[in-house]
C-alpha cells in the first residue's frame, strides 16, 4: 500500500491533506514509469501465468441487469427493471470486472454484485467519472489481503508478471479498440497475465477471450498499472 494511504481506512474519499499527499506520491511514481517508456526502446520478456490458470474474463457488457450506480448496486432479473437514470456495470464496470478477475485468480469466490456494493458503499463509484482509480490502491489489500503495488518500472512490471503476479492496467480504450473508435469510454482496465517475447497476453473487460498485443505498444498506452501478490 502507498505510504500516503496507510491508516486512511476503506473509504475512497480522503481529507484534503491526505489527498494532497496521495496525489503527490502517485505523480512521483507515474513520472518514474513514463521516464522509462523511451522512443525506440524495445525489450523482450518471457514468462507468466499459463492459460490454464487465467480466470475466465468478466465482460462488463454481459451485465446490463446489474445496477452499478453511485447511489446503489443491485442485481436485477432484467435490464428492463433498471431504474430510469441509473447506470449499470455495462455502463461503467471496467474496474470491478478486472478486479474480480484478480480475486478469482487468488481463489476468492466474490460475486460482481457484492464487489459492486462494496465499491458503491465506500464511495468509489462516482456520479460522472466511473470508478475511482484509488479502488486498486485500497480495496484488494484492505479487504482481501492482496498486496498491491503501483508499477514504476518496465522491468518491475515484467518481473511481476514473469513470477506469477498479474498486473492490472488502465489503458486508452481508443488504443485498445482501434477498429471501433467511436462511442468508447476514455479508459478500459485490462489484466496482463503473461509475456511472450515482444507480445503480452491480456484479458479485457470487453471480451471473453485472451488477447495478444504488442508489448511495447501496450507499455506506451498504460496510464497506470498495479501488480498483485498474495
Amino acid at each position: 500500500m502507498l505510504n500516503s494511504l496507510i491508516d486512511t481506512g476503506l473509504q475512497a474519499r480522503l481529507s484534503p491533506e491526505q489527498y494532497e499527499l496521495y496525489k503527490s506520491e502517485v505523480l512521483a511514481l507515474e513520472k518514474s514509469w513514463k521516464k522509462e517508456i523511451c522512443s525506440g526502446c524495445r525489450t523482450q520478456f518471457k514468462g507468466g501465468i499459463s492459460d490454464f490458470f487465467i480466470p475466465q474474463p468478466w465482460c462488463q457488457y454481459d451485465f446490463y441487469h446489474i445496477v452499478y450506480d453511485y447511489r446503489k448496486c443491485i442485481n436485477l432479473r432484467s435490464p428492463k427493471q433498471v431504474p430510469l437514470g441509473y447506470k449499470t456495470v455495462a455502463d461503467g464496470g471496467t474496474i470491478p470486472c478486472a478486479l474480480l478477475s484478480i480475486l478469482r485468480y487468488y481463489k476468492f469466490s466474490e460475486t460482481l454484485p457484492v464487489l459492486g456494493e462494496l465499491l458503491v458503499t465506500n464511495g468509489y463509484r462516482t456520479k460522472d467519472n466511473g470508478t475511482r482509480w484509488i479502488a486498486f490502491d485500497k480495496v484488494p489489500e484492505i479487504v482481501y489481503g492482496i498486496k498491491t503495488e503501483i508499477q514504476t518500472s518496465i522491468y518491475g512490471f515484467a518481473e511481476s508478471i514473469v513470477f506469477g503476479r498479474p498486473v492490472a492496467a488502465l489503458v486508452s480504450a481508443t488504443w485498445l479498440h482501434k477498429d471501433f473508435s467511436t462511442n468508447l469510454p476514455s479508459n478500459e482496465c485490462i489484466v496482463v497475465w503473461r509475456l511472450e517475447g515482444d507480445k503480452a497476453v491480456i484479458t479485457t473487460t470487453s471480451s471473453h477471450s485472451t488477447l495478444r498485443v504488442d508489448l511495447y505498444d501496450l507499455l506506451k498506452n498504460i496510464k497506470r498499472a498495479w501488480s498483485f501478490s498474495k
